[in-house]
């Protein structure tokens, strides 16, 4: 695995793993893309020897979830059972299980604690895609889904209050983005697929500035961001944006989400998803709070001009106006 092109072939392998599941006709296709999919992430996990651990815990609950999803495809393919809604809803809790969404995170932190960041990124993003894809082709119970969207806001936003390590806060926060998700799939795809790009562009920057600092824990980020003020205000303003504060880009998808969900007559989902978002976006404050104030003993602003940070720039630039020209960009 040290060998990049070993790497890229994963890399490919998994891309086109879910695409398999996300185009096939056939559940029997689906889960095999999922498998293909499993076995690809598998060696990108246990690169490095310390991961083991993350990798068989993964391993392990991926399974069972498999195991699940195909003998409840195979007893609707041969109507074994009468119950046709509860084999549904069986299918659809393998596949809240792959994803991570509460009540069956429990393997979803443990696993991300131990993560490379590029993997974390893999795990919080793409991993998910298939999943919530395969999941808007069924037809669930209105009832359940709003009982699993209610306990991953619940989850994601308590449990990540008293959790130090960034690893664990971007985790939760995943779970807890993961049930404003799975509640725009029940009202429009196509809010789905903005809530999700916007997320993994957001996620997926927050990780790679951590990465390019190597920071894992809220104590490091004063010393990490002192020395380069350009790179603490961008730091600020992602966590902003991911936490859904208005004007930033990340108010836009949730602001779609709550508006749909309004006109759906959930009004129980919404108000726990804008509550939950509240609690989260807490404890994204507390994430930046020691290294954003300014104190009399810190150094002068020195201008960084490397790539990485002016694109951090442009990306932050963007989400800061990007909902002012919303209404340009859904004409």
């Amino acid at each position: 695995m040290k060998k990049s092109p070993i790497k890229i072939m994963f890399y490919l392998i998994l891309f086109i793993s879910t695409m398999i599941s996300i185009t096939s006709t056939s559940w029997l296709g689906a889960w095999m893309g999922l498998e293909i999919n499993l076995m690809s992430f598998l060696p990108l996990i246990s690169s490095q020897s310390m991961y083991n651990n993350s990798m068989i815990k993964y391993f392990i609950t991926q399974t069972l979830a498999s195991v699940m999803l195909i003998t409840s495809i195979i007893t609707l393919m041969i109507n074994m059972f009468k119950l046709k809604e509860i084999i549904i809803m069986m299918v659809a809790m393998s596949l809240l299980m792959k994803m991570g969404a509460a009540p069956m995170h429990f393997w979803f932190p443990e696993v991300m604690e131990f993560l490379g960041w590029k993997n974390c990124i893999l795990l919080m993003t793409w991993q998910k895609m298939a999943p919530m894809i395969m999941i808007s082709y069924i037809d669930i119970n209105q009832l359940f889904m709003t009982i699993i969207i209610i306990m991953s806001a619940a989850v994601g936003s308590i449990l990540g209050l008293n959790q130090i390590s960034l690893r664990l806060i971007l985790a939760y926060s995943s779970i807890n983005h993961l049930s404003w998700m799975l509640a725009s799939i029940q009202v429009s795809m196509t809010i789905w697929m903005w809530y999700f790009s916007i997320y993994s562009l957001l996620t997926t920057l927050i990780s790679l500035s951590f990465k390019s600092i190597n920071i894992n824990f809220i104590n490091e980020m004063f010393n990490s961001k002192n020395n380069n003020k350009t790179d603490k205000l961008n730091s600020t303003l992602m966590l902003m944006s991911l936490g859904g504060m208005p004007p930033f880009i990340g108010f836009l998808p949730k602001w779609m989400v709550i508006q749909e969900l309004m006109q759906s007559n959930m009004y129980l989902a919404s108000t726990t998803l804008i509550m939950s978002s509240t609690i989260t976006l807490y404890f994204y404050m507390k994430m930046f709070i020691s290294a954003g104030i300014l104190s009399i003993k810190e150094n002068k602003w020195t201008k960084n001009n490397s790539l990485s940070n002016k694109l951090l720039m442009l990306m932050n630039t963007l989400s800061t106006m990007g909902l002012m020209v919303s209404p340009i960009i859904l004409k």
